[in-house]
């Protein structure tokens, strides 16, 4: 934590039994956890529609001292700093961020969204985050994207597909009134499907530019426009594609 406001209040949180510390990363910062005590007041304080993670209990060795948890990493670490960065510079409050939102494929898998931002005040009714630090394969990305489409074509339950394959055909936003994702997110109001947006940290400024690069490449389809059918029409169709955005962060503080 470089926040002293933030130290200093986790600390006197410590002293008062509601919260404890985790373990210290990689990164030399330090991971927080709530206590028995403190989680259930964050439930009574928090909205009811706000959903609070499970408790992380407290491990210890048969000496009686505490063991070093090791169920957080910098992976999650870095989810973490990405929501309070953003919500830092004005996008959205603590309350519009949420971590592992499941979205479940007809086949059985599960595409887990890193951070799921809900910010109307700023515009932004729904936004899916990825954040990546440049340690797995662009193709892990890339099954992620495609995954996302796969479920925005998902339909709703009960809708009608006859009617909804019109809607496709003749294009515009009426097709998004059949689909599953907008019975669960609100509709943006503008083209395309919810706004998946990658954050990249970590390495190089030319490593999380050439990830950008094969990235984009490799996933134009999914965030391409359609030629509207007609001939001597110019403009290009995106409702149903995906809006794909990507920034990056590092040591050198490039951004994209």
């Amino acid at each position: 934590m470089h926040d002293r406001s933030t130290r200093e209040t986790l600390n006197v949180l410590k002293d008062e039994g509601r919260v404890r510390l985790e373990s210290r990363l990689e990164s030399n910062h330090r991971l927080w956890v709530l206590t028995e005590g403190g989680h259930k007041e964050a439930k009574q304080l928090l909205p009811g529609n706000v959903w609070v993670s499970a408790l992380r209990k407290l491990e210890v060795d048969d000496d009686g001292e505490p063991v070093a948890g090791d169920g957080f990493d910098d992976d999650a670490a870095a989810v973490t700093m990405t929501a309070a960065v953003l919500t830092g510079v004005g996008f959205g409050a603590p309350l519009s961020w949420r971590t592992e939102i499941a979205h479940r494929l007809l086949y059985g898998y599960t595409q887990y969204a890193d951070l799921t931002m809900r910010a109307p005040d700023a515009g932004v009714p729904v936004m899916l985050l990825e954040v990546d630090r440049v340690n797995e394969p662009v193709d892990v990305l890339v099954d992620r994207v495609r995954r996302c489409t796969e479920w925005f074509e998902l339909l709703a339950p009960k809708a009608d597909k006859d009617r909804e394959w019109v809607a496709r055909a003749f294009g515009g936003v009426r097709v998004h009134d059949f689909r599953l994702w907008s019975r669960i997110y609100p509709v943006a109001g503008h083209e395309g499907c919810v706004p998946l947006a990658f954050v990249f940290m970590g390495k190089t400024k030319a490593q999380r530019a050439s990830r950008m690069r094969r990235l984009e490449q490799a996933t134009r389809s999914c965030f391409a426009g359609t030629p509207y059918p007609g001939g001597g029409i110019t403009a290009v169709d995106y409702h149903q594609a995906v809006p794909v955005g990507r920034h990056r962060v590092g040591a050198d503080h490039g951004s994209s």
